[in-house]
């Protein structure tokens, strides 16, 4: 498992509009962190990606931080797909 993993899978992601959808998709209706961060692991594994809902949350968290100041160019992006950070924040 790997937070790198993690990182790379978030950048597909903003890079392809129908993984985007299919992350839309996969994270809809859920109840909190918890079930989104398993729902985007098990999007992961299935494109070939390995990492655990701790790493994916670590990710979130490490995102979300960056937003008490300027977003750099990385987190700006990883924020425009919007996919990822948008659903975990409405289960909070």
């Amino acid at each position: 498992m790997s937070l790198t993993a993690c990182t790379e899978f978030l950048d597909k992601i903003n890079s392809d509009a129908a993984l985007q959808q299919e992350a839309i998709t996969a994270l809809e209706d859920k109840a909190g962190v918890e079930e989104a961060a398993n729902a985007f692991v098990s999007l992961g594994a299935k494109h070939g990606y390995e990492f655990s809902a701790a790493e994916a949350t670590q990710k979130y968290q490490e995102i979300t931080a960056q937003g008490e100041g300027e977003l750099d160019d990385r987190a700006l992006e990883q924020v425009a797909g919007g996919v990822r950070l948008r659903r975990w924040n409405e289960g909070l």
